[in-house]
């Protein structure tokens, strides 16, 4: 699937569920929408592509701000070949929020648990996760180390962490990063007291919102596509989805989980461009999880999945042989008419702290 035919798909996505079950994927013959319930009672938007005798499961968890829609395209990839199982974590999507919420990385862990024992009871699982998504990962790990190397034979760590994030000063100086970090959870307390005001304002500015955070989202210009993509994602998300959350990534701690990935293959992949979840988070994880390789795509910054598909089908599909013995199709993926490894474009600049994020990169090759 394009980036133009994702769009097309998102302009027919009905945020609050498609009435009498209808929605941009009804009638086609290979995809279950089931929604399971959560040991909380939310309940979970799911998609399920089956693959005539296909062994093996691959479960994909997505991004903060984002929903099963940012995988779209590894699924294509993956027709006929593996079973494909995306969700939408609660609050995102077409999934429930719950009240009172529970926005915790160990929700999103036994959220997950629930996805398996609903989507993915037999056979060997793959799990993908990209940023918040390999955190709910972690979570499982945490709760259910016992799961990884029985039923879970591999794991994709892309754009992720396990913790200190309150660190991170995506590209400004830090004294200046600091204070961001105190001052973002009060902002958006506030905002979450307006919130249906704010919900309101953002979808009309959602373009605007893109062009003061795309510096931060990707590693290089990205097209039009993937920017309406991109922007339609983060609108849809509720604020009070994203202040509650906000305050957990940046306290939550899951070094503690990593040793039980170890059993079993883990791929590691970071944009060496990435502000949001720099490359010396991919090495702590790739360094703290026994046997993991670390995968450092050049020019890629923190959503790898819209801006560099290709690039991660073809480290999925390595991790897939390396895991399962499954072989990727005879032909390479394209996506959009690009081969896999895409001329990059001029590197864009942070809008703040350009100078701090140069010293950054600096740091790090020394």
């Amino acid at each position: 699937m394009s980036f133009t035919e994702i769009t097309k798909v998102l302009g027919t996505w009905w945020p609050d569920g498609s009435p009498d079950g209808a929605g941009p994927n009804a009638g086609q013959p290979d995809l279950r929408t089931p929604t399971i319930t959560a040991d909380d009672g939310v309940r979970l938007h799911v998609e399920v592509q089956e693959a005539a005798d296909a062994r093996v499961t691959v479960v994909f968890c997505h991004g903060f701000l984002l929903n099963s829609t940012s995988w779209h395209v590894q699924r294509d990839a993956l027709a006929g070949r593996a079973r494909a199982v995306l969700w939408d974590l609660r609050g995102h999507g077409r999934s429930g929020w719950g009240d009172p919420p529970n926005a915790t990385i160990d929700q999103l862990g036994r959220d997950l648990y629930s996805v398996l024992e609903a989507a993915a009871r037999e056979g060997p699982v793959v799990l993908v996760g990209h940023s918040m998504g390999g955190m709910a990962i972690l979570g499982l790990a945490e709760a259910h180390p016992e799961l990884f190397g029985e039923r879970i034979v591999g794991v994709l760590l892309a754009a992720t962490s396990s913790g200190d994030l309150s660190s991170v000063t995506i590209g400004l100086p830090e004294r200046t990063a600091r204070v961001l970090h105190r001052m973002v959870p009060v902002a958006l307390t506030t905002l979450r007291h307006q919130a249906r005001l704010v919900d309101a304002a953002r979808l009309p500015l959602g373009g605007m919102s893109f062009v003061l955070t795309r510096s931060y989202l990707f590693g290089a210009r990205v097209s039009k596509e993937v920017a309406e993509v991109t922007t339609r994602l983060m609108s849809s998300v509720p604020i009070e989805v994203i202040a509650d959350f906000y305050k957990e990534l940046i306290a939550y701690d899951k070094r503690a989980a990593l040793p039980a990935l170890g059993r079993v293959p883990v791929l590691v992949m970071v944009g060496d461009r990435d502000l949001i979840t720099p490359v010396r988070h991919a090495e702590a994880l790739a360094a703290e999880i026994p046997g993991a390789e670390l995968a450092v795509i050049p020019g890629a910054g923190h959503l790898l999945t819209l801006e560099r598909a290709a690039d991660v089908n073809r480290h999925l599909w390595a991790l897939l042989r390396r895991a399962t013995g499954l072989e990727p199709p005879a032909e390479p993926t394209v996506v959009n008419g690009q081969d896999p490894a895409p001329r990059l474009r001029p590197e864009r600049k942070p809008l703040l702290g350009g100078r701090a994020a140069r010293r950054e990169k600096g740091r790090r090759r020394s």
